[in-house]
C-alpha cells in the first residue's frame, strides 16, 4: 500500500559523517565545504576572510609559528626557525627582533621547525624550546675561591675554665696556656682574685706561637692561621678538648663553630645527631671586613657545579619598551628597553649532588613548559620540574637542613612504559600530562602544592599524536591521534572527585575516522562559538577525481552542550573544512575574540588574514544588507589597511575601459565588484566589474575611477545531504526501512537571510538538474527585482524567510541532492523536509 508521507529534517547543523546514507543521522550530510554549523542561524556559508598585510615577499621556510598572547593590547605572532625570528602584530605590523651574540647557536640543531620547537608564553616571557638539545650544568665548580686554602686553619678558644691547661702546637712550637684553679684564692690573709677570659688565653697562644713561622691574626678569641707552607696543628685542654678546638674544613656539628671567622671560610658539617640532613657546608659572612663576627650561611660543596648552564635552556623571547623585542639566553644580561636585567636561572646555594641533586631537567630537552599554582614548570624525559613559589628561575631547594612548603617539586611519571612527558595543560585546577601513549593528573594531595604532598598519578592510556599541542575546549581537553594517514580527535574529560574519579576520552571523530588528514600540527580554540579549528601539513594526496591539497584547508568542528535531566548532553558534533582556494599553505590559526588570523602563503609571499568565525554571520558596519563574501577580500576604501589597498583605478576613454591594480598577484579566480551605495535610492547593489585568474590588473567596460569597489576570491559553498529515505528508530539510533520504498517528489528547503543559492539533482542514470533561487522570489515580503531590500532601523528585513521548492521526482536512494553557491552573496538553511510516496512490502514489529 503507498502512502503520501513528508518527513522533515529538523536541522543541518550536525556536518560530515563518512557513515553509508543508510546508517547516517539525515541532520548530517555526506559533504560539507565552506560551510558553518551555527545552532543560531543554521546552516550558512562562511564568513569571508579580508586580507590584513603581507607580511613577507619571501617563504618562511622551515619554521615554527607561535602566538604571543600576553593581554589584549599585546597580541603577535612569531616565525621561529633555526636562524631568524620574526614578529608581527595581529594587524601585520613587523616589529623588529635583537639577538644576543650566540642566540640562534641554541636552534642550530633543528632541521624540522614544526616538530623540534616549542615555544609557551608565560607573563613577560616567551620561552622558546629546542626538543634536539640537552640541557647542561656549567662545568665551573664551588667554590668560585677555594676556601680554606691550603696553608689556612681557625684556632677558636670555646671557653674560659679555671684549672685547665689550653695547649697548642703548631709545626712543633709548643705553647701552653694554664688558668688559676679558681676565681679567689686566700693564702692566710692574702686573697688573690684571678679574673680570666678566652680572649686572653687565645692572645697568650698566639704569642706563644710567634716562633711557628705562621702569620697570626686575631679577634677576641679566634686565631687565623696563614702561612705559605703546610702547617701542622694540634690542641688540646684538660677538659677532653671541650673548652678550645682547631677548625680546618670539617667539623660533626655546627655548634662546633665560632662566631668569628674569615670572610668567605667554608666548612664541612659532617654528621649531626639531632638532625636528619647531615653532611652540607657552610660558609662565613662577617659583618664587615675580612675577619670579624658574623654568620655562618649554607653553601655548596667543594668540587660541586653550581650553575645551570643558560646556553642550552630554552630561550627568551622578550617586548622591550620600544615595542621591539629581544631573543636570548635567560643569562641576566642588562638589555636596553627592559626594565632591569634578563632573569637567570638560580645557582645551587647548598648542598651537593646527593642533598641538593641536579633538577632532573638536566641532560634532557625541555618538553614543554608552563606555570602552575605560582610555580614555573618544566616537562623533560619522563620527569615533571616546578620551580620554587614565586621564584620562577629557581630550580634548587634554598636549603638542604630541611624540606620547606615553597622548594622545587621534582616528580618522575612512573610506569611500566616509558612514558616522555609531552605536553601540560591545566584543567579544574589541575595538570594533565600528556606522554605519547598515557595521561597522567599532577596535582596536590591537600590544598596546598608543596614537595611533600605533589603527587602525580595514571589517569587514561591512549595514544597522542605529540606534534600538534592538546587544546583545552569547554569542559575537556581535545588531542589528535595518529592513524596511518589520518588524524583521529579524542576529547579527554575527569568527572568525579576522590575514590569516585573517572577519566576517559570521547572519539570525536567516530563517524568521520579518514576525514581529518594526519600531519595536523597546529588546534585553536574558540570558547564563545564552540569550535575548534586545525590545520595539516600533511603532502597532497589523491582521493576521488584527483589531487588534493590538505595544506589550504581548515577543520572545523564545531559543538554544543545543553542541560538535560542527567546532566549535559552533546547536542551539536559537527565536522566539516573550510578550503582557501587560491593559497598554497595555510602556516598558522589563531583564533582571538571569535576572530580567525591566518598566516597564508600564496606561492613565495605570506599574507595576514582574518575570517569572523562567530555563530551568527559577521555584522556589518555599515547599513548593506550583507558583505560580499570573497576571501583574500580587499577594497579601494579607508577599510582596507593603505599598504594592502587596491591602487587608484585608471580610465582609458578611447577605449572606455577602466583598469583596477591589486595589491596582489591572482592565484585563484579573483573578481571585482562594486559595493553598496546606501546614500543612492535607486542603487541596485553590488554590481560585477570583471575578473582574472593571474596578475593583478583587472578591467571593465565604463568609468568607474569614482567608485568604491572590493576584489578577491569568490569561494564555494557546497552541502549534499544524506538521501531522503524513510528512517526508523532502532536501537536508540537511526536506520533506513530497507524494504519501503521512498518514492521522492519534492523536498521544501526553508532559507533565510539569503540571496542566492543552486541546488543541484543527481538522479542515477538522469540528467542533473540545477535549480536556482536568486533571491527575486515573489512570496517574500518586499522583494524587489533586482535590488534587494536594505535594512531599516529595526532590521525587520533580516528575519525575512521562505521555503524553496526542490524538483526531484525519483527514488530517495538513487538520488543525490546538494546545495552550491559559488557567488560572493550569503545563503542561510535552518529545515528541510521532503514528501514522498512510501510503498511498504512488508510491515514492522518494532
Amino acid at each position: 500500500m503507498a502512502n503520501l508521507a513528508s518527513y522533515t529534517i529538523p536541522n543541518l547543523i550536525q556536518g560530515v559523517s563518512q557513515q553509508p546514507d543508510s546508517q547516517r543521522d539525515p541532520t548530517q550530510g555526506a559533504i560539507q565545504i565552506n560551510g558553518m554549523s551555527s545552532i543560531a542561524e543554521g546552516l550558512r556559508k562562511r564568513d569571508h576572510t579580508r586580507t590584513l598585510a603581507k607580511v613577507s615577499d619571501t617563504s618562511f621556510g622551515d619554521a615554527f609559528v607561535h602566538s604571543i598572547l600576553r593581554d589584549q593590547s599585546e597580541e603577535y605572532l612569531s616565525v621561529i626557525s633555526n636562524s631568524f625570528i620574526k614578529v608581527y602584530g595581529l594587524d601585520g605590523t613587523e616589529y623588529p627582533v635583537s639577538t644576543a651574540a650566540s642566540g640562534y647557536s641554541y636552534l642550530s640543531s633543528v632541521v624540522n621547525a614544526r616538530s623540534q620547537i616549542r615555544a609557551v608564553t608565560v607573563a613577560d616571557y616567551t620561552f622558546v624550546c629546542n626538543l634536539t638539545a640537552a640541557t647542561a650544568m656549567d662545568p665551573a665548580v664551588a667554590p668560585e675561591t677555594p676556601r680554606p686554602s691550603a696553608h689556612e686553619c681557625l684556632i677558636w678558644v670555646r671557653a674560659a675554665n679555671y684549672g685547665n691547661d689550653y695547649k697548642a702546637n703548631v709545626n712543633g712550637v709548643q705553647v701552653s696556656v694554664t688558668t688559676p684553679v679558681a676565681p679567689v684564692i686566700s693564702s692566710g690573709t692574702t686573697v688573690t682574685e684571678n679574673r680570666i677570659s678566652s680572649e686572653e688565653i687565645a692572645a697568650n697562644i698566639a704569642t706563644g706561637l710567634a716562633g711557628s713561622g705562621v702569620s697570626i691574626t686575631q679577634v677576641s678569641s679566634v686565631l687565623w692561621l696563614q702561612s705559605s707552607n703546610p702547617i701542622s696543628v694540634e690542641v688540646s685542654d684538660a677538659r677532653a678538648n671541650a673548652d678550645i678546638t682547631a677548625i680546618l674544613n670539617e667539623v660533626q656539628a655546627f655548634t662546633e663553630l665560632p662566631t668569628i671567622a674569615p670572610v668567605g671560610y667554608q666548612v664541612t658539617i659532617s654528621g649531626d645527631p639531632g638532625n636528619n640532613f647531615d653532611g652540607y657546608y657552610v660558609e662565613f659572612v662577617p659583618r664587615d671586613g675580612t675577619f670579624n663576627e658574623g654568620s655562618w650561611l649554607e653553601t655548596v660543596g667543594p668540587g660541586v657545579e653550581y650553575k645551570i648552564d643558560p646556553s642550552t635552556m630554552p630561550h627568551l623571547l622578550v617586548r622591550k619598551s620600544d615595542g621591539e623585542f629581544y631573543f636570548g639566553p635567560a643569562d641576566g644580561t642588562t638589555v636596553a628597553g627592559i626594565p632591569g636585567d634578563l632573569p637567570s636561572w638560580g645557582e645551587r646555594t647548598s648542598g651537593d649532588y646527593e642533598t641538593s641533586p641536579d633538577p632532573s631537567f638536566i641532560g634532557f630537552p625541555i618538553n614543554d613548559v608552563f606555570i602552575y599554582k605560582n610555580r614555573l614548570g618544566f616537562l623533560a624525559d619522563e620527569n615533571v620540574i616546578l620551580s620554587r613559589t614565586r621564584e620562577f628561575f629557581e630550580f634548587f631547594p634554598e636549603t638542604v637542613t630541611t624540606i620547606l612548603d615553597t622548594d622545587p617539586i621534582d616528580l618522575v611519571a612512573s610506569n611500566n612504559r616509558v612514558s616522555v612527558l609531552r605536553y601540560a595543560v591545566p584543567y579544574q585546577d589541575e595538570l594533565i600530562l600528556f606522554s605519547a601513549q598515557y595521561q597522567f593528573r599532577f596535582n596536590a594531595a591537600e590544598t596546598v602544592l608543596t614537595p611533600k604532598t605533589a603527587q602525580l598519578t595514571v589517569l587514561t592510556q591512549f595514544e597522542v599524536d605529540t606534534d600538534v599541542r592538546p587544546q583545552q575546549a569547554g569542559g575537556g581537553i581535545i588531542f589528535a591521534q595518529n592513524n596511518g594517514d589520518w588524524t583521529q580527535m579524542r576529547e579527554f574529560s575527569v568527572r568525579g572527585a576522590g575514590t569516585a574519579l573517572t577519566a576517559d576520552a570521547q572519539d570525536l571523530t567516530g563517524y568521520v575516522s579518514a576525514y581529518v588528514p594526519s600531519g595536523i600540527f597546529k588546534m585553536t580554540v574558540n570558547d564563545t562559538g564552540n569550535g575548534l579549528f586545525a590545520i595539516s601539513g600533511r603532502e597532497q594526496g589523491a582521493v576521488g577525481t584527483g589531487p588534493v591539497n590538505y595544506k589550504n584547508r581548515i577543520y572545523v568542528y564545531k559543538y554544543f552542550f545543553r542541560n538535560s535531566g542527567s546532566g549535559s548532553e552533546r547536542a551539536q558534533s559537527s565536522w566539516s573544512y573550510f578550503e582557501l582556494t587560491g593559497a598554497d599553505e595555510i602556516l598558522q590559526v589563531l583564533c582571538v575574540e571569535e576572530k580567525l588570523y591566518l598566516l597564508v602563503q600564496y606561492d613565495d609571499k605570506v599574507f595576514l588574514e582574518v575570517m569572523s568565525v562567530m555563530d551568527r554571520a559577521e555584522e556589518q558596519e555599515s547599513m548593506a544588507p550583507y558583505p560580499l563574501l570573497l576571501d583574500r577580500r580587499v577594497t579601494n576604501t579607508d577599510k582596507t589597511p593603505a599598504p594592502i589597498r587596491i591602487a587608484a583605478a585608471t580610465y582609458d576613454i578611447q577605449t572606455n575601459q577602466t583598469t583596477f591594480t591589486l595589491p596582489f598577484e591572482a592565484r585563484a579566480l579573483t573578481q571585482i565588484w562594486t559595493m553598496w551605495d546606501l546614500t543612492e535610492p535607486n542603487s541596485t547593489g553590488p554590481l560585477f566589474l570583471g575578473q582574472t585568474e593571474s596578475g593583478t590588473a583587472i578591467t571593465c567596460r565604463g568609468d568607474y575611477t569614482g567608485v568604491d569597489v572590493v576584489a578577491g576570491e569568490p569561494y564555494q559553498f557546497r552541502y549534499r545531504f544524506t538521501q531522503f529515505k524513510a528512517i526508523a528508530e532502532v536501537g536508540g539510533g537511526k536506520a533506513a526501512r530497507n524494504v519501503m520504498r521512498t518514492q521522492v517528489r519534492n523536498a521544501k528547503l526553508r532559507y533565510h537571510e539569503t540571496g542566492f543559492f543552486q541546488v543541484k539533482v543527481m538522479p542515477e542514470h538522469r540528467k542533473e538538474g540545477f535549480y536556482t533561487f536568486d533571491g527575486t522570489v515573489s512570496g517574500v515580503r518586499n522583494a524587489a527585482i533586482g535590488k534587494p531590500e536594505l535594512l531599516d532601523a529595526s532590521e525587520v528585513s533580516r528575519f525575512y524567510e521562505g521555503v524553496f521548492t526542490i524538483p526531484i521526482y525519483g527514488r530517495g536512494d538513487r538520488i543525490y541532492v546538494e546545495l552550491l553557491n559559488d557567488r560572493p552573496i550569503p545563503c542561510k538553511f535552518s529545515t528541510c523536509e521532503w514528501v514522498a510516496l512510501l510503498t511498504s512490502r512488508a510491515g514492522s514489529l518494532q
